[in-house]
């Protein structure tokens, strides 16, 4: 059963691109900030982050139709897939696979149209993620079932978007879409 929220609901949480890439930058600068000057390159040095190089996606988009995939390739994501905890109960609605969420280790915002992945104490998005495949170079993913069930809970051409993936965070404009 699904189950619709009011046209006044929004998602749980949205964050634009900008304000994401900034409080990475953020963040990064005070771990830096924190270690001693002699010890900063070594720091750097010993600490090995994920890096995303390229996002791609296929399938169609547009409301009433599947989740498209969306292909990121890069280095140092690890062997596995962060741990997700079941997104089919959503403040939301009921969704049978709905795909998970990630806290913040896995993430996908579609600027202010939706946010996919994420939760906190305070709750979670309503739209989970399916992990398709997991590798240090290459994960694809998908959205869970209420993806597109909703107002502009869908991608298009286009919108602009930004993906984290444990500490690695990349975006741009939606493209490749039929």
């Amino acid at each position: 059963m699904t189950i619709n929220p009011p046209a006044s609901h929004k998602p749980t949480r949205w964050r634009p691109a900008a304000a994401v890439l900034a409080a990475a930058a953020t963040t990064a600068a005070l771990a830096l900030a924190t270690v001693p000057a002699v010890a900063a390159s070594t720091a750097r040095a010993s600490t090995v982050r994920p890096s995303i190089s390229s996002i791609s996606f296929s399938g169609t988009h547009g409301p009433g139709v599947a989740s498209p995939t969306i292909t990121v390739t890069g280095s140092r994501f690890g062997a596995t897939a962060p741990l997700g905890t079941s997104n089919n109960v959503t403040s939301c609605g009921t969704y049978t696979a709905n795909g998970d969420v990630y806290g913040g280790k896995l993430y996908f915002t579609d600027n202010a149209h939706f946010e996919a992945g994420y939760s906190n104490s305070s709750g979670a998005d309503c739209i989970g993620i399916i992990v398709v495949s997991w590798s240090a170079t290459k994960v694809v993913l998908e959205f869970g079932n209420s993806y597109g069930s909703f107002d502009h809970w869908y991608l298009t051409n286009g919108d602009g978007f930004a993906i984290s993936i444990k500490t690695a965070i990349g975006g741009g404009t939606v493209s490749g879409l039929s």
